[in-house]
C-alpha cells in the first residue's frame, strides 16, 4: 500500500526525470524539495508541516543552490566570441573575384565558403588573402591582407 511519503518520493523522481528533458533546473528544485519532505511524511508529520517544509526547501534551493548550479553550468569566459562574431579578424582566401559591379565574391574562411564584399567596393582577385572586418547577415566584409600581415601569421 502506498503511503504519503511514497508519493513525495515518486513526485520527486518524476520531476527529476522531466528535468532531464528541460533546462533551467526549475523542476529539479521542486523534485529535490519533494524528496526532502519525504522523511517528515514518514514520521507522520501533519500536512501543514509537510507543506511548510516543501515551501521552505523550494525557497532555499531556488535562492541559494539554483544560482550556483546555473553559474557552474553556464560558465562563460568574458570576451569569447561565438557564432558569426568569431569570424571577425579571421583570415581567408578569395575563391571567386570580389567585384561590387557584378555582384560576385566568395571567400573561404576556416573551411567554409562565405559571400564577400569589400567596404570600399574595390575589386579583389582570386587567390588573394583577406581578413574579415564585419559580418552582415550571410555576407562578410573583407579587406586585402598585405604580405607583411600574412607573414606575421
Amino acid at each position: 500500500m502506498l503511503e504519503v511519503w511514497h508519493l513525495w518520493v515518486i513526485a520527486g523522481l518524476v520531476l527529476w526525470i522531466i528535468e532531464i528533458f528541460t533546462s533551467g533546473f526549475v523542476l529539479g528544485v521542486f523534485g529535490t524539495a519533494c524528496v526532502m519532505v519525504a522523511p517528515f511524511a514518514w514520521a507522520d508529520a501533519s500536512l501543514k508541516v509537510q507543506l511548510l517544509v516543501f515551501g521552505a526547501s523550494t525557497g532555499v534551493l531556488s535562492l541559494a543552490i539554483r544560482p550556483l548550479l546555473l553559474r557552474h553550468f553556464y560558465l562563460r569566459e568574458p570576451g569569447v566570441l561565438t557564432n558569426v562574431d568569431a569570424l571577425i579578424g579571421k583570415f581567408g582566401l578569395v575563391t571567386e573575384i570580389i567585384d561590387h559591379s557584378s555582384g560576385t565574391g566568395t571567400v573561404k574562411i576556416g573551411g567554409e565558403l562565405w559571400r564577400a564584399v569589400t567596404p570600399d567596393e574595390s575589386r579583389v582577385d582570386i587567390g588573394q588573402k583577406v581578413v574579415v572586418r564585419e559580418v552582415d547577415g550571410c555576407k562578410v566584409a573583407v579587406e586585402v591582407v598585405t604580405a607583411i600581415q600574412w607573414r606575421a601569421l
